[in-house]
This record gives C-alpha cells, structure tokens and sequence, in this order.
C-alpha cells in the first residue's frame, strides 16, 4: 500500500490548563509531506505541541519510504514542551498519533 493518500491526525488525549484553549478529543491534521492542514484540524494552533511532533512527521516520511507503515507503535503517544501547572507552567497536552484515508477519513492500521 502507499501512504500517498493519507493524513497523520494527532488526537488529543488529555489536555488541562492549556494556555492555548486546546481541549480533548480535539485534533492537529498532517499531510504526508508534514504540513499541518488548518481547515481539517480542530486544535488551536501550538508550536508546543507541533514542534514536539515534527520530529515523529520526519519519521513518518522516512518509513513510508521504506514502506513501512508511516506511525510507529514505539513513536505514536507525545505531550506538549509546558512542564505542566504542576512543576510551574500553565498545563499540558497529550496527543496520540494514527494514519488516516484522507478521502474517506477511515484510520489505516498496520
């Protein structure tokens, strides 16, 4: 199968006290090149978030070219760069990864 067709969606799995207002249950979208997709996302944007997983989307590409499917069982579960109200930042945010059909939005597993 090719990955071509197909978005890293980043659910949000917990969220508390986030500065940002983002809430559980909401997503961050991703094409396959990396590229958040605004219009199919429901998160606020947060480059704490965002630039936690850009390292997880380069590795996305990068497995895809081997063939290999694009999200690891090891590399799918991230939080957000606040320390979290409890060690002194304002919260935090924990997403987990899957791949997704971008026509029919059905998830793709392994």
């Amino acid at each position: 199968m090719t990955f071509e067709n197909c978005e890293i969606v980043a659910t949000v799995s917990k969220a508390f006290h986030c500065a940002n207002m983002i809430k559980e249950g909401e997503t961050l979208v991703f094409d396959m090149q990396g590229r958040l997709l605004a219009a199919k996302s429901s998160a606020n944007l947060c480059l704490g978030i965002i630039a936690k997983l850009q390292p997880a989307l380069l590795m996305a590409q990068d497995r895809a070219a081997e063939g290999l499917h694009p999200i690891s069982n090891r590399y799918k579960s991230f939080d957000c760069f606040d320390t979290g109200i409890d060690h002194g930042g304002t919260g935090k945010v924990f997403v987990d990864l899957h791949l997704r059909d971008a026509t029919t939005r059905e998830r793709v597993e392994p």
